[in-house]
């Protein structure tokens, strides 16, 4: 009779240790949940100024472009309001993705692409094995960009694919057996935001 009530103590102090091991688990997922939550917020707010900076830059030339224009016919003026439209957003395009590019040069650039990553990896929404991809130029930041990731996310299987990925910055992640991916990198992203600044521009022509 006392073995089975030790037994049962035993038993149920195994439980509680279990219970405070699950929550403490959840609570530390959350925990880096929201840091990786604010931390992209803020760097999305900073590239939205990083944005308006260009579009106020492209407002100016195109108010200057349009002062010189002199059409003698709407064809011509439509044919020309095109082409003034797709050369300043092709001209922004090309800023905006230089700014990017530059991201590289600050300090912080390993915290940027860890950010990337996990968004990508959220973006996928599975649980399978992934591939971390990085430029040939961001090679050497892949093993501190995988131990930041796995910081944030305890539960994800996430190696570094060596073959260098043909971007100029930022990530791709893959399934392992690539069959799903997602392109975080710089032209994927100024491609994403053509649509966005084309909207912005049509209104200044």
């Amino acid at each position: 009779m006392m073995k089975e009530v030790s037994n049962e103590k035993i038993s149920n102090l195994r439980d509680i240790i279990l219970d405070r091991a699950d929550s403490e688990k959840k609570i530390n997922m959350a925990q880096g949940r929201r840091e990786a939550d604010d931390w992209l917020a803020h760097e999305t707010e900073k590239l939205q100024r990083e944005t308006n900076l260009i579009l106020q830059d492209a407002r100016k030339r195109a108010e200057d472009i349009r002062r010189r224009q002199i059409l003698s016919a709407e064809r011509e003026k439509s044919t020309e309001t095109l082409r003034l439209q797709n050369r300043i957003l092709s001209d922004s395009m090309g800023r905006l993705q230089d700014k990017l590019v530059h991201l590289r040069d600050r300090a912080d650039y390993s915290d940027i692409l860890t950010g990337m990553c996990i968004d990508a990896v959220e973006s996928l929404g599975t649980k399978t094995p992934l591939k971390l991809r990085l430029s040939a130029v961001d090679l050497a930041l892949a093993v501190e960009v995988i131990t930041k990731t796995l910081a944030l996310n305890h539960e994800l299987a996430l190696t570094f694919d060596p073959d260098p990925a043909p971007i100029l910055g930022g990530c791709w992640v893959a399934t392992a057996d690539g069959h799903r991916q997602v392109n975080m990198d710089w032209q994927s992203i100024t491609q994403e935001m053509a649509d966005s600044l084309a909207e912005r521009l049509l209104p200044l022509l």
